[in-house]
């Protein structure tokens, strides 16, 4: 058995792009790498036009998912379920969708942009919303937990051969 070379960027993002709606099946570490970094990087300069919390919450969504089956195939090709995946994802967008529709997050940023955010108003602020600040607060911790799980095992090596996911990307047997 022998390991295929690593894909190149070009590869790797036609391999991915191709596969975008493909939740079964595997995925080299290199097709997976490089396609969040194109994910994150126009995710990021999409981010940069949304004029409010609630645009910027939907088109982080998006973006997340333009992610998702290629984090599915490479859980999948170390062995692992990609359950994983889609919990973090659903935390991720009920994040997103706590946080833009928040409240007290929205005067937070209001006060904050006017230059009136001052401790006092702070104060106010969670005083009066103290409960909803700390559910946000509390689904942050968790889908973050999450993700860093996810993260961590995507970098595990492929599994040599056949998984119950299909064939290997990576390892050729001769």
């Amino acid at each position: 058995m022998r390991a295929l070379p690593q894909l190149d960027f070009i590869e790797a993002i036609k391999l991915a792009s191709s596969r975008i709606l493909d939740f079964k099946g595997r995925s080299r570490r290199s097709e997976f790498w490089w396609w969040m970094l194109v994910v994150i990087v126009v995710g990021w300069i999409i981010s940069m036009f949304a004029n409010n919390l609630l645009a910027n919450a939907v088109l982080s969504i998006i973006c997340m998912f333009f992610g998702l089956s290629a984090t599915a195939r490479r859980l999948q090709d170390s062995g692992k379920s990609a359950l994983w995946v889609y919990i973090s994802y659903a935390m991720g967008c009920a994040f997103q969708l706590l946080f833009s529709t928040s409240a007290a997050m929205n005067e937070l940023i209001e006060e904050a942009s006017y230059g009136a955010l001052s401790q006092h108003a702070v104060e106010k602020i969670m005083m009066n919303s103290f409960g909803e600040i700390a559910g946000i607060g509390f689904m942050s911790i968790i889908h973050s937990i999450f993700a860093l799980i996810v993260i961590i095992m995507c970098l595990f090596d492929s599994t040599p051969g056949p998984n119950k996911y299909g064939d290997s990307p990576k390892y050729v047997i001769e």
